[in-house]
């Protein structure tokens, strides 16, 4: 029998799981780094997946206004994946987006099934695409 794993609001006192648990996923460049200080304001909007008091995912929503705010640092354990845990995290930050009247919540990532599953397309399917440049050589 699977074991189940729980969703919750992310707390202060997660901070240390939670830089312990995205560490190596920002050591393989599946993430943006993050320093503490970068989380630990992340986690006012922020979801734990917890498995045997283990920390097994973590996904926030940064809220930049009114109108944009970003699904950041969405993580699942190797052994936890396939199992709807990934959705439930991206769902709950777009609700937690939708109760602060956010219009739109956005993804970059480089797996878009997931989040086209979650309901995710592109702005003007089509038409424009995000471009970015790096300023730190």
């Amino acid at each position: 029998m699977e074991e189940s794993v729980s969703i919750r609001h992310a707390t202060a006192a997660d901070l240390a799981d939670v830089t312990s648990f995205l560490k190596p996923f920002m050591d393989g460049e599946f993430i943006l780094p993050r320093t503490s200080v970068e989380l630990e304001l992340l986690l006012r909007y922020a979801f734990v997946a917890v498995l045997n008091e283990e920390v097994v995912g973590f996904a926030a929503v940064e809220i930049y206004s009114k109108k944009l705010a970003e699904i950041q640092c969405l993580a699942v354990s190797e052994k936890c994946r396939r199992r709807g845990v990934g959705r439930d995290l991206v769902s709950r930050c777009v609700a937690r987006a939708k109760e602060e009247k956010v219009r739109e919540v956005m993804a970059i990532t480089s797996t878009e099934e997931l989040f086209q599953d979650c309901g995710f397309d592109y702005a003007l399917p089509g038409q424009k695409r995000a471009l970015f440049v790096q300023t730190n050589d």
